[in-house]
C-alpha cells in the first residue's frame, strides 16, 4: 500500500526536522481507501473516553476506539472493519520495516494487542489536547515507546476551525511547527524527552463535524533514560524552557502528570 522505497529518500529530511525528528507525508493512502475510512468513522456509534478525572483538565471532547483493553480490541473489526484492515497493515512487519528505514530506529514492534491510547481518535467541537510528552513505557507490556504515527482523515476541514498539531520547543511564544489536520496527511515523529506536542486551542468546528485521526504507536525493548507517564504542561507554556523542563523530568526534580 505504501511505496517502501521512499523511506530512503525521506530519511535525511526526517532526521534534520525541527524541533525534533518528524516527517509529513501527504496523500498517504490511496484516496478511495481514505474516503471509505472517513465514511466508516462518521457512521460509527461506539466511542470511549478516558475516565480518569485528572486527565479531563488537559484532554477535552476526545473519544477513542478501541478502549485500550485487550478484551475489547475486536471491536475495531466489528464496528469499523475497513479502518481495522488499514490499522492491521500499519502494524504489519512490512510497514514496520518501512518505519525503521525512515527513522533509523531498529527493532520496532507494534501495540496491536492493546492499541493503548491509540487506534482511532475523534475530537468534537471545543476539543483540545494540552501540550504534552507522551508516556514512554507501556502500562501493560512494559515495552518502551519510540515512535508515533498520526493519520488525519478530515476531507472538509477548514483552517479557521483550528486543530493543528503543534510541535513545541524551548521558550518560544508560539509553536515551532503547526501542522493542519488535512485529509490523508500522515505525521510520524520520534518520542523523546523534547517531543512536546498537542493541539492546545479549542477546536471551533460545526457541531456536526469532528476531527478524525488514526493514531498508532511503536515500541522497542531499548530502555529510555527515565520512564514516565504522560506529562501534560500545566497552564500557559509561553515563556517556559521546555528543554530545561524535560531535563527536570529526567533528573527527577519535576512532579509531572497526576
Amino acid at each position: 500500500m505504501i511505496e517502501k522505497s521512499i523511506s530512503k529518500h525521506l530519511y535525511s529530511t526526517y532526521q534534520k526536522a525541527y524541533p525534533f525528528p518528524h516527517i509529513i507525508i501527504d496523500n498517504f493512502l490511496p484516496e478511495d481507501i481514505a474516503n471509505q475510512i472517513h465514511k466508516e468513522l462518521t457512521q460509527n456509534d461506539l466511542w470511549y473516553r478516558d475516565n480518569e478525572n485528572w486527565v479531563q483538565e488537559y484532554q477535552v471532547n476526545k473519544f477513542f476506539l478501541p478502549s485500550g483493553n485487550k478484551e475489547e480490541i475486536h471491536e475495531l473489526g466489528t464496528k469499523v472493519p475497513k479502518t481495522s484492515l488499514v490499522i492491521d497493515y500499519l502494524n504489519s512487519k512490512e510497514f514496520i520495516s518501512f518505519l525503521e528505514e525512515l527513522t533509523g530506529i531498529e527493532n520496532l514492534f507494534s501495540d496491536s494487542e492493546y492499541l493503548h491510547g491509540g487506534g482511532v481518535h475523534k475530537i468534537k467541537n471545543g476539543g483540545e489536547l494540552a501540550v504534552h510528552l507522551d508516556y514512554n513505557i507501556h502500562p501493560k507490556t512494559k515495552m518502551f515507546r519510540k515512535l508515533n504515527l498520526l493519520l488525519y482523515l478530515n476531507p472538509y476541514w477548514e483552517k479557521e476551525w483550528g486543530g493543528d498539531l503543534e510541535l513545541w520547543t524551548k521558550h518560544d511564544s508560539h509553536p515551532a511547527v503547526s501542522i493542519e489536520p488535512l485529509f490523508n496527511r500522515c505525521v510520524i515523529f520520534t518520542i523523546s524527552p523534547i517531543s512536546f506536542h498537542g493541539h492546545p486551542n479549542p477546536i471551533q468546528c460545526p457541531e456536526n463535524v469532528s476531527r478524525y485521526s488514526i493514531a498508532l504507536y511503536y515500541f522497542s525493548d531499548e530502555k529510555p533514560e527515565v520512564e514516565h507517564d504522560v506529562v501534560f504542561m500545566k497552564g500557559a507554556i509561553q515563556g517556559i524552557d521546555l528543554e530545561e523542563f524535560s531535563q527536570d523530568i529526567i533528573f527527577g526534580t519535576t512532579d509531572f502528570g497526576k
